[in-house]
């Protein structure tokens, strides 16, 4: 599945370019992710938004690197790949700019993939409703012909989740210039140093370098000769200050992440061994999303929670990178895992969008008795009131005669959200 994985990850970098595009369908992704794009796009719609992301490989490593990280559990492999990107983000209503962003940004792409296998997805299936013949893969949105929905098992590898962090470093050009800027201002000390040094072991005082040439030629050529090292050094030392301001901010958080994984690995591994937290917290980050945009939360299938106004103005979540599991628990036949989220979201205030920090707080449950398994499946989802097909991942009732579908739940269903 190693190629396979690969062609995954490239693929997603290039379709994540023109999610927000109308009709554009990003088929990288795992169900709940493509939804979330949907959703999205349907939200910039209604209010009139029109949003632009641009995303321009760059640095030394323009092709990223594909397994920076990885976990394994008794049926999945869950790694993180990372791209290095000129990321530039753009709101606009009605021709006029509501919001900007360009950075630099190393983007983290979450990869499941199973342990073992067969790929089906270009394996001819025929359609029980017209007998069109279309591929496994070309059946995840429906037959193309009569527009029968199926219910089947994800096709892996596939990407559940994706975050940016800010790439301080950069590429070794954007290095080299960042050290040139910090030797720029730290230009007085060093002079100030070498006139020190000058005088103390010499014996040159300053006014000496503007009665000799020979004396400022050679201390110029001194100066720009130290200036990259002097700014590397400058450079360095404000990374630690920066690392240590957030060490002294975020210690509790930092321990309660580093705690996460062990306690979520602990308390499912006789409940669900098959869930590392990685896997678990990239699903809750989609669910998260699809509550959010969706107009009308309680026809979603999944969710369980009361209707709320949390997320009315919300056009955009995008995950920090950090997740905290604060309990797991036993209840009828059913386990209970709440954790916390962190994310940045963009708020549309009607005249400009205003971008936050925030933390959401997630209570999801599963079923116990039922197993996971890697097996493919696929089946013709039908009405039982009136034989209508539809997408029952998106609502909960018949589209044509109103009545409600019940699948059983087999995966993760949410049960409350709040704001933290």
């Amino acid at each position: 599945m190693s190629d396979n994985r690969e062609k995954t990850i490239s693929d997603f970098r290039e379709e994540i370019k023109h999610a927000y595009e109308p009709g554009a369908k990003i088929m990288s992704a795992d169900r709940e992710l493509r939804f979330c794009f949907e959703l999205q796009r349907d939200r910039f719609a209604k209010r009139n938004l029109v949003c632009n992301e641009e995303m321009i490989d760059r640095g030394r490593f323009p092709q990223g690197f594909n397994r920076v990280r990885s976990w394994q559990d008794g049926r999945y492999e869950t790694t993180w790949a990372v791209n290095f990107i000129d990321h530039k983000k753009t709101y606009t209503r009605d021709g006029n700019v509501q919001y900007k962003k360009k950075q630099k940004q190393s983007m983290y792409e979450t990869v499941v993939d199973v342990r073992s296998g067969e790929d089906v997805s270009n394996d001819a299936y025929c359609c029980p409703n017209c007998g069109a013949v279309s591929t496994v893969s070309e059946l995840q949105e429906g037959c193309a012909h009569c527009g029968t929905s199926f219910k089947m098992s994800e096709l892996y590898p596939k990407v559940s989740n994706y975050f940016f962090v800010y790439d301080e470093a950069g590429s070794g050009k954007e290095l080299f210039q960042k050290t040139v800027r910090y030797g720029l201002y730290m230009l007085p000390l060093t002079l100030g140093f070498f006139l020190w040094t000058s005088y103390s072991n010499q014996g040159i005082e300053p006014i000496q370098f503007i009665k000799e040439p020979g004396l400022l030629i050679k201390m110029i050529i001194g100066l720009i000769g130290t200036l990259p090292v002097v700014g590397f050094f400058g450079w360095f030392l404000s990374i630690w200050g920066k690392f240590i301001k957030t060490i002294l901010t975020d210690l509790p958080l930092i321990f309660s992440v580093m705690s996460s994984r062990k306690s979520f690995a602990r308390n499912m591994s006789r409940i669900c061994p098959e869930y590392t937290f990685e896997r678990f917290s990239a699903r809750m980050m989609s669910l998260l999303k699809i509550v959010a945009y969706s107009e009308r939360d309680e026809e979603l299938p999944f969710y369980k929670g009361e209707q709320n106004d949390l997320f009315d103005d919300v056009v955009d979540i995008t995950f920090r990178g950090t997740s905290t599991c604060r309990r797991v628990r036993e209840k009828d036949n059913m386990v209970y895992v709440t954790a916390d989220l962190y994310v940045e979201t963009a708020h549309d205030l009607g005249t400009k969008i205003k971008v936050k920090k925030e933390k959401y707080r997630v209570t999801a449950g599963r079923r116990i008795d039922v197993p996971f398994s890697t097996n493919f499946s696929i089946t013709a989802i039908q009405c039982r009131s009136c034989g209508g097909s539809f997408n029952v991942y998106k609502t909960k009732k018949c589209p044509y005669c109103g009545s409600e579908y019940r699948p059983e739940y087999d995966d993760w269903a949410l049960y409350d959200i709040k704001k933290r």
